[in-house]
């Protein structure tokens, strides 16, 4: 067989398997339009490697089997994403209101899938040429039925929200300059013992000269979207995303740091300082609660991340700030300390969900409120303490629920209205 036999056939197996995805149970629209979207993109490359014919130069072949097989190494993970987001162990009662927050920060075009992943860590899928409209988030599979961790999905909208809006080129420039002026100014003996035949010239104007800083421009770059992500967390869910955060991070694992990321340290004292600015309470263990990390032993790594972690705490304070106006400027929800106590009586009193319609961040909030109590429900003996926990996430969870039920019930009364 030839090299145009078998991607043709590549590409037929990966539309015999999302026919067969397509058959699921999916718990929203949106999975459904994306594998839809993704099967008419395998169709097309099915259709184009059909129209080669044999007199066709070799290298026009090679290059429409190269795309088929692009698509398939960028797809195959996405359908298997978007096939776990029908798991049962998916918080299904949260969707909704993720969804809404996700159209609060993206717009009304925004979709939204939410899916289990075999680690242990939250994340997203960044820049899906495909799927451009879409948010997937993925979270521990040990943890997405739990309704406590859902903060951290303020931070994974971050990242979507940081490349839509394309705040990196706000700080690209800015970053760059900070870089340079950090090595001429203050780190040159550092430079030029590691990069002995470059001078303070070449470094701007010299290809070579510039690949020696380069990383840690591209690190500092880096660095800044997560301390982006992290305050639109703070901002998005207050004092549960604190919660959030040191439940599935503290203390932290032994080993040498990442250099895409503040080291542990660092982050916690930003995350504190943007909490303060937000006026978000600080739980009174949280700095102490995180192990110090391992910084890079190779010098030149060593060298240069340092650079990146001045050059980024430098712009904390405007990362800070650009958090706080884009979220203020899409009116994205934030905590209310009176309805969170009101959840918090209901939850405790009554061992009920909320009758009203009330927002993920006050209902995150008051779960968190309610699971550090260690009286929770100690006045209702019929709920054994090893049960307390379930409980509460099935209450979160039925609050998230009839949230939502009010939500579209109060739309389609403005729709009735209008019409």
């Amino acid at each position: 067989m030839s090299t145009i036999d078998h991607a043709r056939e590549r590409v037929a197996a990966a539309l015999e398997e999302i026919d067969r995805l397509m058959q699921s149970e999916f718990p929203s629209q949106h999975p459904k339009d994306a594998m839809n979207i993704l099967r008419s993109r395998f169709q097309e490359s099915a259709l184009a490697l059909d129209r080669i014919e044999s007199t066709i130069p070799l290298n026009i072949v090679h290059t429409e089997c190269n795309a088929s097989l692009e698509r398939l190494f960028v797809s195959l993970p996405i359908l298997g994403f978007i096939l776990r987001s029908t798991n049962v162990r998916n918080g299904f009662e949260a969707y909704g209101l993720l969804l809404r927050l996700a159209k609060h920060l993206m717009g009304s075009n925004a979709k939204l899938i939410v899916s289990s992943e075999w680690e242990f860590s939250p994340f997203v899928y960044r820049c899906i040429t495909d799927l451009p409209d879409f948010v997937l988030i993925g979270l521990p599979a040990t943890e997405s039925s739990n309704p406590l961790v859902i903060p951290l999905a303020g931070h994974e909208l971050g990242h979507s929200v940081w490349y839509a809006e394309t705040f990196s080129v706000d700080f690209n420039s800015r970053m760059r300059q900070s870089v340079l002026s950090e090595i001429t100014d203050n780190k040159w003996k550092e430079y030029s013992v590691l990069f002995p035949k470059y001078k303070k010239i070449d470094l701007d104007e010299d290809f070579f000269g510039q690949l020696t800083w380069q990383p840690a421009l591209n690190w500092s770059l880096l660095q800044a979207e997560e301390m982006f992500c992290d305050f639109l967390g703070v901002r998005l869910f207050a004092e549960s995303y604190l919660h959030a955060f040191a439940y599935l991070i503290a203390p932290g694992t032994s080993g040498q740091r990442s250099v895409g990321y503040p080291n542990i340290k660092r982050r916690v004292l930003h995350l504190i300082d943007a909490a303060k600015h937000l006026d978000v309470n600080v739980p009174a263990d949280f700095a102490a609660s995180f192990t110090p990390e391992t910084e890079p032993t190779d010098p030149t790594t060593a060298f240069l991340v340092s650079i990146a972690d001045t050059v980024t705490e430098s712009c904390a304070s405007d990362l800070l700030e650009k958090v706080t106006q884009f979220a203020n400027s899409t009116n994205a929800p934030m905590r209310d300390h009176s309805k969170v106590s009101g959840i918090v009586d209901q939850f405790k009193k009554w061992v009920v969900p909320t009758p009203e319609s009330e927002t993920l961040p006050d209902i995150t909030c008051a779960g968190w409120e309610c699971n550090l109590d260690k009286n929770l429900w100690g006045h209702t003996h019929q709920i054994g303490r090893k049960d307390w926990g379930r409980v509460l996430r099935d209450v979160m969870f039925k609050s998230m629920e009839v949230s939502e039920i009010h939500e579209r019930l109060e739309e389609a009364a403005r729709s009735r209205g209008s019409s």
